[in-house]
């Protein structure tokens, strides 16, 4: 739901540049956001979380965004263009085309371009870029690199060749040769690597080898196959040319977008206005691959977009600077330049209360995520306005469910691979209790993984709070007690999270399970439990998913699929249930509406028995908004849209 934000005028001295007014919108000035957590990243394929999203949609843009209204309690969505000015699908559904804006340039006044398009998304889908939300994202796109792979894995030095990203279908012209000699070398002649092996030398230390040799870095990237290890001998290979390389991206001409589908997916442009479909400066990649090959991750510090705002300064941990893009393309309903605001700053100020006293005293102009105990004596103040949005987020305490922590033979056993023991303590947790008292009434107790307004929501009788039945499943499984277990949890980054982990904490204790809470900076948490299962050591952990698609397909399959393990993708307890992978598959295949609705009620109702979550409470959104502060809009997607914003 967006809410334009028209009210009195109520100046915060000191937090605003000089500013002019043009036809009743102020010109100039910066606005502050406090916010909890700072941004991962500005790269489209290196960020996860939606405070970073919200940032960086001001600095990079999508094909086409969702505009999405709230009617009597339902979400409506309708796409609109932004660097698409139209589309059109064929009868099929199964080619979509796409016709850009003229005129548009990146912030490093390169133009916008078919070309630019295609290699934004490629690299997305490019395995060795590991893009966070590749499959969830962009998994119906098909794309194969041109690759190679030699050796085998029983034989522990496999390896895959894989061709430069911006070679694109020249990849398939590569050809690489391991050749005994005496010393190992790497040689690069036209498209042709040779690989000089002295007897005994290891796939790892080929893979080692290639990869700091720029000139063959231009060529290909290697790295060990799935199940290889790189400890076994590398042995000769005839030369041999790469294969394979497939797209489902095609640029025609300069102002046309063709994606080609295997099958029809009705989400389609809902994907596409996802935050990891924007589209970056072909310029800036191709500089950034070539410094940090294979994909660029130079870009995760500094990005050049289309968008209304350039990224001037970050200090990590403490803010981030935006500044005005002078040559932005998009004007306002009479045709005034946009945005209105010179910069913007986004605070990071993790404790609620600090953020709110913020707030109140006037040096940041919005703070969101505002604790629902609060709101009363906010609203009693003349100069703030709250903001009370729609939120399509689910928070929940994952699981890991693998048999051994760390998932290898010298692993702790772990007693959450036991489904009657996730089920247990999920009956120790009174969640109606949490939502009453930690959340003020501001959440919903959760009757499904996903929440009532996203297409394929299918309501499951939520575990009541009954520690009698939680203590009968504990003795069933065989569990001595007290049971310790660890929960980590990030800190300011979802309303009220630490007390929720308090909460949650308190009540499995009276259930005689210990659980030790580990408060952490949200990006520290992301990249501790974010790990392959074999390196994991989290048992429990604290997040929240948004299903900002408002379609099941990306509140399901990216969370509970078995392909979506870390590194990368959020399956991070590495759930695995045969019956809701072929279901979560069909889901996506199937284009009849009513079958998708039932192919996930299925679902849900088995992931709800399997309990790999404890099923908490969905979030509201509510923003604090200095009076001053003129048409900011809070989306359901939890992004602040501040290009049409002004400050009086």
């Amino acid at each position: 739901m967006r809410r334009c934000l028209l009210l009195a005028l109520v100046v915060a001295m000191g937090l605003f540049l000089s500013v002019g007014d043009v036809g009743g919108q102020k010109i100039g000035g910066k606005l502050i956001i406090a916010q909890g957590t700072d941004a991962e990243s500005v790269d489209p394929i290196n960020f996860t979380a939606s405070p970073t999203a919200s940032i960086m949609e001001h600095i990079i843009q999508t094909l086409v965004r969702l505009d999405i209204e709230e009617e009597r309690g339902e979400l409506k969505t309708e796409p609109k263009g932004v660097l698409a000015e139209s589309w059109s699908v064929s009868p099929d559904g199964k080619t979509w085309t796409f016709k850009l804006r003229r005129g548009i340039k990146f912030h490093d006044g390169t133009d916008l371009d078919a070309a630019t398009v295609k290699l934004s998304l490629e690299r997305a889908l490019h395995p060795d870029c590991a893009a966070p939300f590749r499959s969830a994202v962009l998994g119906r796109l098909a794309y194969s690199p041109a690759s190679l792979t030699t050796g085998t894995v029983a034989d522990k030095n496999a390896i895959v060749w894989r061709a430069n990203l911006l070679l694109g279908p020249e990849g398939n012209n590569v050809s690489v040769a391991l050749v005994a000699g005496p010393s190992l070398s790497v040689s690069v002649s036209g498209s042709a690597i040779t690989v000089t092996i002295p007897t005994g030398t290891t796939a790892a230390a080929v893979i080692k080898a290639v990869n700091e040799n720029a000139a063959a870095n231009k060529l290909v990237w290697a790295s060990n196959a799935p199940g290889s290890d790189g400890s076994g001998a590398v042995t000769p290979v005839p030369a041999t040319r790469l294969s394979g390389f497939a797209t489902s991206v095609e640029a025609p001409d300069p102002q046309t977008v063709r994606i080609n589908l295997a099958s029809p997916f009705a989400p389609l442009l809902q994907h596409l206005a996802h935050t990891a479909a924007t589209i970056v400066s072909a310029k800036r990649v191709r500089e950034a691959i070539a410094a940090a090959p294979p994909c660029g991750k130079g870009l995760q510090d500094k990005v050049e977009g289309t968008g209304p705002f350039m990224l001037k300064e970050w200090k990590r941990g403490e803010r981030m600077i935006l500044v005005k893009n002078p040559n932005y393309w998009e004007k306002d309903a009479a045709g005034r330049p946009l945005p209105y605001l010179d910069e913007l700053e986004w605070r990071v100020i993790p404790d609620d209360a600090a953020r709110m006293i913020e707030l109140e005293k006037g040096t940041v102009h919005i703070a969101v995520r505002v604790p629902p105990l609060d709101v009363p004596r906010l609203q009693r103040d003349p100069n703030i306005v709250l903001d009370f949005t729609t939120s399509v987020r689910t928070i929940y305490i994952g699981m890991n469910v693998r048999d051994r922590i760390p998932d290898k033979p010298d692993g702790a056993p772990n007693p959450l691979a036991d489904k009657r023991v996730r089920q247990a303590i999920n009956y120790c947790v009174d969640k109606e209790a949490i939502v009453k008292t930690i959340m003020g009434g501001q959440a919903r107790v959760s009757d499904a993984p996903i929440v009532p307004q996203v297409f394929g929501y299918s309501r499951v009788e939520p575990y009541p709070f009954d520690p009698a039945r939680a203590a009968a499943l504990l003795r069933e499984a065989g569990v001595t007690l007290p049971l310790k277990l660890k929960l980590h949890h990030p800190r300011g980054r979802y309303v009220r999270d630490v007390q929720v982990a308090q909460a949650i904490q308190a009540m499995l204790g009276t259930c005689r399970i210990e659980v030790e809470l580990i408060p952490m900076e949200f990006v520290s948490f992301l990249a501790l439990i974010n790990k392959a299962p074999s390196e994991a050591e989290h048992q429990l952990y604290l997040l929240g998913w948004g299903t900002i698609t408002l379609d099941a397909d990306y509140g399901l399959y990216s969370l509970f699929h078995s392909s979506q393990w870390p590194p990368g993708p959020f399956n991070r307890g590495y759930y695995k249930n045969d019956r809701v992978d072929t279901l979560l598959q069909q889901g996506r295949e199937e284009s009849d509406p009513t079958k998708r609705k039932a192919i996930y009620a299925e679902a849900i109702k088995i992931i709800w028995e399997d309990a790999p979550w404890i099923f908490s409470h969905s979030e509201s959104q509510i923003t604090g908004i200095r009076k001053n502060v003129k048409n900011a809009e809070v989306h359901v997607t939890e992004r602040l849209i501040l290009w049409k914003t002004w400050l009086e």
